[in-house]
């Protein structure tokens, strides 16, 4: 397919989302598929490894609610591929920074005392002239500025409690706690690990209170769907819409959208929310019904309404009355 053929498209700068610029129909939905899956997932794997672990911040759960947001972001934004502003340069690099992004946000959320450590030492790392930050490979590096553009000889900090001498643990005077622990590692340091070995070693803890329990669940206000961002908005909003009226959750979900673009069904699905089989069970239909209508989602009103056999005005009617109780519902 040529440029000419069709004149809207603004190819992508990087070769692999050619195939998804040029498809149509239900080749969008593999094309995303095979993005997500074959080419992002081995590499938001590797980047969420290294936060696993002790002290490194990241549960079992939170890697799996990471890695549907990611997935769900990602499909928002190849979505939107065909026309867009802003191709995609280098898709592994987008991939990246989407994932690097969606873990500091979790732990700014979840750890605040830990992202205030975190901004400290960034601040100290670039302002102190005996220390830098440069990148290696997306990710940081910290240490001495004469190491600069060295790589991190190991992805944590290699010294011991009874190792630590009384200068590495002064978090009042940090600069020259870094001086001091460089000077031990003799070596750069992954600058993530260097936020754990310091979280310890300087006793930073989080003070858990009723606003941090409610900020962490990552809730917004929804509307309908329009300012989903991850995979417990989506979760929510999921279980809600199952306590919908079984006219009002038919009318909403067949015409459901978020951010004006991304069909929420199809999202429900490729995130793990719900089975292919539990939607159809939802919207009272079979599998092999909603198969048949799979990629002509979101419906129009018209064919909605002679779907569930009522007016135009009927269907509007009920998908307003559907959003206006998510509103009430997802709000508190």
């Amino acid at each position: 397919m040529s440029e000419t053929d069709v004149p809207h498209l603004i190819r992508p700068v990087d070769p692999r989302l050619e195939g998804l610029a040029a498809a149509r129909g239900e080749r969008v939905d593999r094309e995303i598929e095979f993005l997500i899956f074959r080419v992002a997932q081995p590499l938001i794997v590797s980047i969420l490894s290294r936060y696993k672990g002790p002290g490194a911040g990241l549960a079992p759960q939170d890697v799996d609610d990471l890695t549907s947001t990611i997935h769900l972001r990602l499909v928002a934004k190849l979505r939107t591929l065909p026309g867009a502003a802003e191709p995609i340069a280098d898709f592994e690099k987008y991939v990246a920074t989407l994932t690097y992004n969606a873990v500091n946000d979790h732990l700014r959320r979840v750890f605040p005392a830990r992202a205030r450590l975190k901004n400290r030492l960034r601040y100290t790392l670039t302002h102190d002239r005996r220390l830098a930050l440069w990148p290696v490979d997306a990710l940081l590096v910290a240490g001495s500025s004469d190491w600069r553009g060295a790589r991190a000889s190991a992805s944590e900090v290699m010294l011991t409690d009874a190792s630590c001498s009384p200068a590495m643990r002064r978090g009042d005077r940090i600069g020259d706690a870094l001086v001091a622990i460089f000077g031990a590692t003799r070596s750069p340091v992954i600058f993530d690990a260097l936020v754990s070995f310091t979280a310890r070693l300087w006793h930073v803890t989080e003070a858990e209170t009723e606003e941090a329990g409610r900020s962490a669940t990552g809730m917004h206000s929804v509307n309908g769907a329009s300012h989903l961002e991850t995979r417990q908005d989506l979760r929510v909003l999921w279980r809600e819409i199952q306590e919908l009226r079984p006219m009002q959750r038919k009318a909403l979900l067949l015409n459901l959208r978020a951010n004006d673009t991304v069909n929420v069904a199809s999202l429900i699905v490729l995130t793990g929310i719900a089975l292919f089989d539990d939607l159809a069970a939802v919207l009272e239909m079979s599998p092999e019904a909603l198969a048949a209508i799979w990629n002509d989602l979101p419906l129009d009103d018209l064919r909605i309404a002679s779907m569930l056999q009522v007016t135009r005005q009927q269907v509007i009617n009920l998908r307003k009355s559907a959003r206006q109780r998510l509103e009430r519902r997802m709000s508190r």
